[in-house]
Order: C-alpha cells, then structure tokens, then sequence
C-alpha cells in the first residue's frame, strides 16, 4: 500500500500541476466529458491523466484504465462516482499517491445518516493515506491563474478567456461558484480561484481561507458561508488576513431565526447564530455583506483600486435627478459625501455655475453648449478633490460617452485614489462594456451595489479589530452560582451583587406585614415583585407595583400581587420582593446569552418595556472593557439620551460601564453553563447605574 510522506500543502491544493480526471469522456453532456472539455478549452498547463478503462484515447490525450496505471501520482483526482463505489475509488486514489480528491458525488452527509455515516469512511481511508478531500458535494474549482476549470458548470463554456486578477472565493455553495463567476467575468472582475467545498468533511472553509491569505496571487478573498466548523480559526485568519492587507468579504445565509425557545428571554430573541457571526466579523475586520453578486463585484473594484486614504466620496453623474435619489441615499445610508472642497469648487465654476457645483455632480448642469473639455476639466476637478477618498463616475445613456469614458479609464490608471465606474446603460452600452473590458477596469451596473460597495469602502476605514480580551476587574472574584436551571431575580440579584453591579436594596416576603416593615426600613416610595419561578413578563402578569407612596398602598398592592401569583402558578408559594425605588434614568437591557462554537456574547440595547418594539441593540463577544462598552453605547440610536440631549444633564454613563463590564465577566465565568442572563431594566440615572430586574438560565 502506497501512503504519502506528508500530506499535499494548500498551494498545490489550489494551484495543482497534475490531475487524475476519473470517468473521462469526449462527450460533453457527460459530466467527466464536460470537464475535460473545460480543462482543454481554457488551456489547463498542467498534465491531466483521463481515467476510462474503456478508452485508449480521450480528445488525444493518453487514457489510463485506473489510477493505479498512472505514470507518477497526480496532485489531484476529480472522483464523481456512484456512492456504492466511493470507498473503493477513494482508497484506490490513496494507494496511487494522489494528493487530494475532489469528489462530487451527492447525497452523503448532508442526505442521511446512512450518507454520513459513508462519508466519515471515506475521510478515514483518505487521512490513512494522507491524502485530503475537497467535498464530497461539491463542484470542483476554478482557478483563472492556474487556467485550471476543474467544474462542470455551464459558465464555463460561456465566458471564454477566464479574466484573472486578485480576487478569490470560497463557497459552501456550489451553484453560486458558477453564479459568481459568471457574475464577475461581466463585470471586468479578475480571478485568482474560486473553490466549492460542499460537506467540508476534510478540507473545510478555513483550510482555503488559509491558502489563499498566503496565496501571493490573491489580494481580496470572498467567502458564501453557511456555517462555521472553526469559528475560532476563522478568527484568527482574519485578523492575519486583515494585517496582511487582504480584505475578506463575506455573505452568510441565515439571516434570520425562529423557535419556542426565544419567548423564554428578551436577549435570545435579540441575538442568535446570525448575531454572534456579525459580532465575530466585525470584532475581527470582515465586511459582512448581503448579497453575493454585489460582493463579487465589490471585490473586484477593491482588488483593482488602492485603498482609499479617507472615506468621503466624490460623485459625478450625467443625471439630474439621479444625483438627487444618490444624495439621498447618500445621506440615508450614513455614508460620508459632503461638499467638495473650496479649490474643487473654484475648479468647477469654470464650467458650472456656483448652484450646480454640489456632490454628486450632475455633470449636464454646465453653462454654454457643449464640448468635451467640459466634462474632462469636470472629472480631474472631483478625482483631485483633496478632502474625498473615492471617486465614483455613474455613466448613464449621455453625449460623448466613448470620449468619457477613455477619460475615466486614464484617471483610473493612475492609480492615486479608487475610482469605481458605474455603467448603468444596459444593451445600450455594449461596446463600452468591451472598452472597459480591454482596459482591465471593473466595473458595477447597480447603483445599489455602488451603496454597498462604499459602505465597504466607509468600514474598511473604520475597522478596529479586537486582538486581545481585557483584563478582569482587580478583585473580582466569580460568586457562588446556583445550580442549573431557572434563575429567579432574587437569585439573579444575588449574583449581580457578587460581580460587583449595584441593584437597589431589597427584601424577600412571604406575608403583608413583614412586607410592610420591610418598606419602612428601606423607605417609601417602594416597589413590589411577584417572584415565581420560570415566569419573565412579570409586568405582563401584574406581578409588579411600582411608586408604592404609604403603607395603605402597599397593603393594596400586596393582595393584589398574591393574586396575580395564585393565578399565575396556583401551586407556587407566596414571595414578594420590596424593593427601593430608584430614580428616573434610561433604561437598558444588559444580556449574556451562550453562544455554541462562538462563546458567550452580551447584548446591549433600550430596555425596559420597549425592547423587542425598538430592537435598538449592539452585540459584542464578552468579556468586555468598560471602554468597550462606551462604544456599544454610542453606537445606539437612544445614546444622545444618555449623554444630554436638548439641554438635559448627562447621566452616570462612566458608573454603567463599569457594571455592564464587570457583568460581562459572568459568561466567562459560566462558560458553557451559560444559556442566557439578562437585567431588564438596567437603568442609568444622574448619579448612579443599577441593575432593576434579573432571570437567567443555567445549564
């Protein structure tokens, strides 16, 4: 039995210089014929072994009755067999000393048990043998710089000549392989590779991460996520990808989320698989995006451009009315245009009087008739705007479109700041599209792409990655945490006040009266707390008072809780909690919430009675600082409350930090017991912050 010494690196992996093509055949409609087809057409470098037992000869290349029969072992086989032949193929390919396997046969683990079950075979047979998979499910890659089309997709054929450039893709999805690169071909989008690695039962998303971070070919890298098999390794890649320069863009399918469970808790109806993966990419410098073709395309712009020096944008168009809908949507989507500066201006009133020299540039507003020089002086002025970073030409049916156009590709190719070329013309800009297409400038026909693509742009600037956890709070010893289950407030108090966060003074009763002495030593006005187990919408229940003045009303309102609680949970015991009333503030709502494979993650966002109407919240993975938690807090729509807005004096914001942050240390703490924690409300007032309300639930 043949075994490898070592098992083949990620860059022959990609950029492979041999391949074993299992089942190769001369007709196109079979998948192995229309595989090699692709490989021949688009001038594969490297030797390719046709395998048919059948044939001597395939298209005039040499064929081989088996891998066995090879004359040296390939890099790669591509394995598209029955299932019932798997094991054997593979085992076959590892005994030839083949590198790695790309299989495409379906209906394995992602199928049925009986499919997995199969599927950890073959991974075991391989990694005997040291030889690695890509799939199974999978459709193979495309890697323009290596000519290497080994997939069956249709666009293949279409496109011609592969474009290669620096942008790579990796996908949990193979259709959307072909879609992209489709896509990308017309749009002037060069390749490096493109990978689809279905099951990932071997190698897995972060493997071709890896490879193409140290891919010197490869200076942007797109990714279609389903889901993470590493996300601590995804972690660090990202961050080595950011220090390195190679931006990651990333769309992920499932936005959105339902189940019983979430009625349970605020904070798990607030955050999610979803959530902890948008918190992970933006703590580690990935631009999360929401739709694939605008990413390939976004990518190909980047790779073509230098990163921009500042994230302002310049716009010219030859549109009226769409400068107008781009200003706003400008201004919407919170992405930072501005007027051009005072020498721009000075520029541009050559040619434009002082009303029409704005930003977006409506480049038909010019005084006079009309002559080529206009638009050039016009186009220099806005690209050598000294205070925008991104120039943006949005040509739409207009004179002299071949002249501007040559003009825009020859700013372009200066290469002193991004310039993103929007050619929103449909069939009617053919042969434009081939003038870009020669020139090598990328290009977007959406303008709702161009939103993207600057907000990628805006945040590419912005980005500040999380490279190490704070440090825990001097002293701050982990209290005594109860056993799994259901948290009460008391209980949920009990632990707040260990980690240091203030909660009002309290007392649990079981009768009126020690109700009533409880309220004269903690002083009226007081507030009053069913305390029932597994219940979370108390309000909703009437199981709380609040602005209790006297003990007339606490006596009223007592009888009134224990009623609520007999109907509430008839077998439960009477316990109300008195509690001191605190002053008006803003209210919050503080969570923890357990997060498989991406650890504890805190939710901050309004709280009190408005949180799932407002759903106005931040998440960051916990631990955290109390300068980290400043910055949550910024970030939310209600923050001018908390900081003085219309004259109001600024609340005990520095107070909340530092209890949110010492609070973040319960998930750390808990580590997999924790399922969710939550304070709701947490309220801010003039002179101090404190936790109002807690539940949670251990595991």
């Amino acid at each position: 039995m043949s075994k490898r010494k070592e098992p083949i690196g990620m860059d022959r992996v990609i950029m492979p210089t041999s391949l074993a093509l299992i089942g190769a055949s001369e007709d196109y409609a079979k998948f192995g014929g229309r595989i090699l087809h692709h490989l021949l057409e688009h001038g594969y470098a490297g030797r390719i072994f046709p395998i048919n037992p059948k044939r001597d000869e395939v298209l005039g290349l040499t064929c081989y009755p088996s891998v066995a029969d090879l004359p040296e072992p390939a890099d790669m086989a591509l394995v598209a067999v029955p299932a019932k032949a798997l094991e054997a193929t593979v085992d076959a390919c590892g005994q030839a000393g083949i590198g790695a396997c790309v299989i495409v046969t379906a209906q394995l683990g992602e199928f049925s048990a009986e499919g997995a079950a199969l599927e950890a075979r073959i991974v075991e047979i391989a990694r005997s043998h040291n030889m690695r998979l890509i799939g199974p499910n999978c459709m193979g890659m495309i890697v323009p710089q290596a000519d290497l089309a080994l997939s069956s997709t249709p666009t293949l054929r279409y496109a011609g000549k592969m474009r290669k450039g620096g942008v790579a893709f990796v996908s949990q999805s193979g259709a959307m392989m072909g879609t992209l690169f489709l896509q990308s071909h017309d749009h002037g989008v060069g390749l490096s590779g493109m990978v689809s690695i279905g099951n990932q039962a071997d190698l897995e998303l972060c493997d071709f991460l890896e490879g193409f971070i140290d891919d010197p070919k490869t200076n942007v890298i797109c990714l279609y996520v389903e889901g993470l098999k590493s996300p601590e390794r995804f972690r660090d890649l990202c961050q080595r990808a950011l220090t390195v320069g190679k931006p990651v863009l990333v769309v992920k399918a499932g936005r959105t989320e339902a189940g019983s469970h979430l009625a349970k808790s605020h904070t798990a109806s607030l955050a999610g698989s979803f959530s902890a993966f948008e918190t992970l990419c933006r703590e580690c410098g990935v631009m999360l995006m929401d739709d694939p073709d605008a990413m390939i395309v976004a990518a190909g712009v980047l790779d073509a451009n230098p990163l921009p020096r500042s994230g302002r944008t310049g716009i010219i168009c030859a549109s009226g009315g769409g400068a107008a809908i781009m200003a706003d949507h400008m201004e919407l989507r919170d992405l930072p245009a501005g007027p051009f500066a005072a020498v721009t201006r000075d520029r541009l009133e050559h040619d434009y009087p002082a009303s029409h020299a704005n930003n977006p540039l409506d480049l038909g507003g010019h005084k006079g008739g009309l002559e080529f020089g206009i638009f050039e002086r016009a186009i220099d002025a806005v690209h050598e705007d000294p205070e925008t970073g991104v120039t943006v030409y949005v040509m739409t049916p207009q004179p002299l479109m071949p002249q501007t156009l040559a003009h825009v590709i020859s700013v372009w190719k200066r290469q002193d700041k991004p310039l993103v070329l929007v050619m929103n013309m449909s069939r009617f800009g053919a042969d434009l599209r081939d003038q870009a297409f020669e020139a090598g400038i990328p290009f977007l026909t959406r303008t709702d792409d161009l939103y993207r693509l600057l907000a990628v742009y805006r945040d590419l600037l912005l980005v500040r990655p999380r490279l190490n956890a704070p440090a825990r709070p001097a002293g701050l010893i982990a209290p005594s945490i109860p056993a799994a289950g259901f948290l009460t407030e008391p209980e949920a108090k009990a632990i707040l006040s260990g980690y240091g966060v203030p909660i009002p003074a309290a007392t649990l009763t079981a009768d009126v009266e020690e109700a009533v002495r409880a309220a004269a030593t903690c002083g009226y006005p007081v507030v009053l707390k069913g305390v029932v187990a597994d219940v979370v919408h108390k309000s909703d229940l009437g199981l709380v008072k609040v602005g209790i003045a006297d003990e007339a009303a606490l006596r009223t309102a007592f009888a009134q809780i224990a009623e609520a609680i007999a109907e509430a949970a008839p077998a439960a015991p009477v316990q109300i909690d008195v509690q001191q009333m605190i002053g008006p503030g803003v209210e919050l709502i503080v969570g923890l919430i357990g997060e498989p494979g991406f650890g504890p993650q805190l939710v901050l966002g309004a709280g009190g009675i408005h949180v799932e109407l407002l759903r106005d919240v931040v998440q960051h993975s916990a631990p955290v600082s109390p300068a980290e938690v400043r910055d949550m807090l910024e970030s939310l729509r209600i923050w001018p409350l908390l900081d003085g807005a219309r004259g109001q004096k600024p609340l005990a914001v520095d107070a909340a930090c530092e209890a949110i942050a010492r609070l973040s240390w319960l998930g750390a703490d808990l580590g997999d017991r924790l399922t969710d924690f939550e304070v709701n409300p947490f309220r801010i007032t003039e002179d101090g912050a404190y936790a109002l309300d807690g539940r949670g639930t251990l595991g």
